[in-house]
């Protein structure tokens, strides 16, 4: 199924707002709108239902000719594409158009399927985020009067194909000069893969701002990297969180260590942030993180992240008008090469947060003699799900409140804090009734500290993993929640709890889910929780959104 003409109010709901009406996430849409498999039956027609009551169409319904703007994302689970179909998607209900979307999958290659519906769409322009299209296939869609556009693209596609990207090597720069600025010295770069134009051009910037202060690439004796020698300060690697992680992991066990990283995107720059908190380096104390993108998740980070702000959904929307210049013959001949400018850069900014900082005192030096475990630990197994939902009960705060007490006494002069996270902790929501603590410690590879005193008082281990502690009592219907200071997963869990507590449609939204995800069984309550995860990250998405919106 693809996106259909439908009306041309400008009032048709979005794809977010469909994406929240069904109870799924922007990637589900996706599948249902394109005819993928991996959704169930129930979840497909509730999702069709939605579509067709908000005016999208079947794909047995042919669009037009010219009635559609299609657009080829990479994956549409990621926060970058997200911002792209955004972009695009607001300049054509702007213009009374529809929107089809397509998923290229990480080769950034179309096929041979894509071309052959996307002819038979006959959409009035096509934007494709880095896809690089074959001389033949750029033929086709002008052979049908179909312009195009790229955002961002892998390669250097030829002078007549128009495109919009952001100023990367000059980001690239000024990343590292904001570290320099800050007295840095030993700075190590992650960059993305080579085969794409724009990480190419952000390590080129990073090494154009070393050079311009003199400083040149060198290997861990501190000698300087003779001419053609592999940088060892430069690890490649995709643009994905686990790779950044283990990057950051490589070059953090080098001596001397950098003081700061400069990654390729966000995404790398958080799983920077995840393994020097596993291996108990501070940030930005003993090291500065800068990232590059600036999706929604550098904002969430612990510590926020500095990043190059890359303008992603004006991008979007620079590329979706250039096309439709093209579709009305103001820019030259539908489908045919533009007059006007083929080759559009739009301003990258540095965004300064949290995770930088001048280089502290003995930066460099070993991390604290406690390492983080590096796997998980389930004491027992798993366990089948064998409670119910309850209606609120009053209760729940009660007993919350004496095992906060308990939990204070047992830690003695530890300095903690403990707080009601989970259902049972909004009034007004049915919950299992499973009461449960997150209680937030200094250090949480110190287990001395706080797990030990925490099982003398009688509570039991049941999870130990990177971050995380789980303990709970041996009646299970108390479970605390341990997390080191600053982890991500506090401000989540706490921002949760306030939008459930305050928005009623969320509320009802949640507990809709949970009703339906146990009228079936479930051998293991991890998997109840997983099921859980595309409502929970749309209800965080929209209270973010309420959070950083002006009052």
């Amino acid at each position: 199924m693809t996106i259909g003409a439908a009306e041309r109010s400008g009032s048709r709901p979005t794809l977010d707002a469909i994406a929240r009406q069904a109870s799924v996430s922007l990637a589900t849409v996706s599948k249902v709108l394109n005819g993928r498999p991996g959704v169930s039956d129930p979840t497909r027609e509730r999702v069709e239902r939605l579509l067709a009551a908000s005016g999208y169409a079947q794909r047995d319904t042919p669009p037009g000719p010219g009635s559609l703007v299609e657009l080829v994302v990479e994956d549409l689970a990621s926060e970058w594409s997200i911002e792209i179909v955004r972009g695009v998607e607001a300049v054509a209900r702007e213009h009374g158009y529809a929107l089809s979307l397509s998923a290229l999958g990480p080769d950034h290659a179309v096929g041979e399927d894509w071309i052959t519906g996307v002819l038979h769409r006959r959409p009035a322009a096509i934007v494709l985020q880095f896809s690089a299209l074959t001389a033949g296939r750029r033929d086709q869609l002008r052979a049908r009067g179909i312009p195009f556009t790229v955002v961002d693209p892998v390669g250097d596609p030829p002078a007549d194909v128009p495109v919009v990207g952001a100023t990367n090597t000059a980001g690239g720069a000024a990343a590292t000069r904001h570290l320099l600025d800050l007295g840095h010295t030993r700075i190590a770069a992650i960059a993305g893969p080579l085969d794409m134009a724009c990480a190419v051009d952000r390590l080129a910037g990073h090494r154009a701002a070393l050079a311009a202060a003199g400083l040149e690439a060198r290997s861990t004796s501190g000698t300087p990297v003779p001419p053609g020698t592999r940088d060892p300060s430069v690890v490649v690697a995709r643009f994905s969180r686990e790779d950044g992680e283990r990057a950051a992991r490589g070059l953090l066990a080098v001596d001397p260590r950098p003081t700061a990283i400069v990654t390729g995107n966000d995404l790398q720059a958080l799983g920077v942030l995840d393994a020097a908190r596993s291996l108990g380096f501070r940030v930005p104390e003993d090291l500065s993180v800068v990232g590059f993108d600036d999706v929604a998740p550098a904002r969430w980070a612990r510590p926020a992240l500095t990043t190059i702000r890359q303008p992603l959904q004006e991008m979007a929307e620079r590329a979706t008008r250039m096309a439709l210049r093209q579709h009305a013959g103001a820019d030259g001949p539908a489908g045919g090469a533009p007059n006007g400018p083929v080759r559009v850069e739009l301003a990258t900014t540095l965004v300064v947060r949290d995770s930088t900082a001048a280089p502290g005192v003995g930066a460099g030096d070993e991390p604290p003699v406690r390492r983080d475990v590096t796997t998980v630990e389930i004491v027992g197994g798993p366990e089948a799900l064998r409670v119910g939902l309850h209606e609120h009960d009053p209760a729940w705060a009660v007993t919350f409140a004496e095992h906060r007490e308990r939990i204070l006494r047992a830690v003695g002069p530890l300095d903690v804090r403990v707080e009601h996270i989970g259902s049972t902790s909004v009034p007004g929501l049915a919950a299992k009734p499973i009461v449960d603590l997150v209680v937030v410690v200094p250090d949480v590879t110190d287990e001395c500290a706080y797990l030990e005193p925490l099982l003398g008082a009688g509570y039991e281990l049941r999870v130990r993993e990177p971050g995380h502690r789980l303990v709970r009592t041996p009646a299970r219907d108390v479970h605390v929640h341990v997390y080191e200071r600053g982890a991500a997963a506090i401000d989540d869990y706490l921002l949760l709890r306030e939008r459930l507590r305050t928005d009623p449609d969320d509320r009802a939204l949640y507990e809709q889910t949970k009703r339906a995800l146990l009228g079936g069984t479930w051998d293991d309550m991890n998997d109840y929780a997983d099921a859980k995860t595309d409502v929970i990250r749309a209800v965080m998405a929209r209270a973010r959104a309420a959070a950083a919106s002006p009052v």
